[in-house]
């Protein structure tokens, strides 16, 4: 372990059902780690591969919504591989956890296929936004490697019929669109709007490796409202659910 506990703060995820540990500097799990397991259709019995899984905020949310699940995740920071495994652990559960560069060869995961991999890689490309003091936090906001690297890993370690999904900023959308083409069809792009009537700023997309089934955009989903008595801002009754209770989130 090479960081103290003096590092650390101690959060709550899902109304108070997981308590993880995070950095007090640098990347810190949020909203968009626990919406991108809430879209992982994953079920009993099934194999599960997370890259970039940081602190293990999503792979915990997945873990406590879907039992009996064979996970693993590839994380490229080793303070936060080892965190995330301390993680898991705290929360009593159990996934396989690997300090490399997903660009890099995983020895113990080249015969594995997988029926889902999931993924929340940095937003920005090399130099679109000012340098983080905090390197943890830099790394995980920008681009070490492209999008398509992220694309070629999961192509590589998702079954035939097994789906990818990832959340990015709606702006990389065109990106995320050319990554899936001649792999993945089904493709399904889920907008995500702060407020009713302002423009989406991050997309959920999923896609099916070796599916010929037509593209399908849906309707946004409206993550706050305005209480009309209060005129205090709370959540949808939908990502109420999704980030208090756990419930999935249904792309359709």
């Amino acid at each position: 372990m090479n960081y103290s506990d003096k590092e650390l703060t101690k959060n709550k995820f899902l109304g108070n059902k997981l308590e993880i540990l995070q950095f007090s500097k640098g990347y810190r799990g949020n909203m968009d780690s626990v919406l991108v397991a809430a879209s992982v259709a994953a079920e009993n019995g099934q194999k599960v591969l997370e890259l970039g899984c940081g602190n293990g905020v999503a792979l915990c949310c997945l873990l406590y919504r879907v039992s009996g699940l064979e996970v693993f995740g590839v994380e490229m920071d080793k303070r936060a591989a080892d965190l995330c495994k301390r993680n898991v652990d705290l929360n009593k559960f159990k996934a396989t956890i690997f300090n490399i560069n997903i660009a890099n060869t995983i020895r113990e995961l080249k015969s594995v296929s997988f029926d889902h991999v999931f993924m929340n890689p940095p937003y920005f490309k090399q130099n679109a936004v000012k340098k983080s003091h905090t390197l943890s936090s830099h790394q995980a906001k920008v681009e070490s490697m492209p999008l398509d690297a992220w694309f070629s890993v999961a192509k590589n370690r998702c079954k035939p019929n097994g789906k990818i999904t990832i959340i990015q900023r709606v702006e990389r959308l065109p990106d995320i669109i050319k990554c899936l083409n001649g792999y993945f069809g089904q493709v399904t792009v889920q907008p995500i709007s702060s407020f009713k009537d302002t423009s989406p700023k991050t997309v959920i997309v999923q896609a099916t490796k070796s599916s010929g089934a037509a593209f399908k955009l849906l309707a946004p989903k409206i993550v706050h409202r305005r209480d009309r008595r209060s005129g205090k801002v709370v959540y949808e009754d939908e990502f109420k659910r999704i980030l208090r209770y756990g419930h999935p989130l249904q792309l359709n």
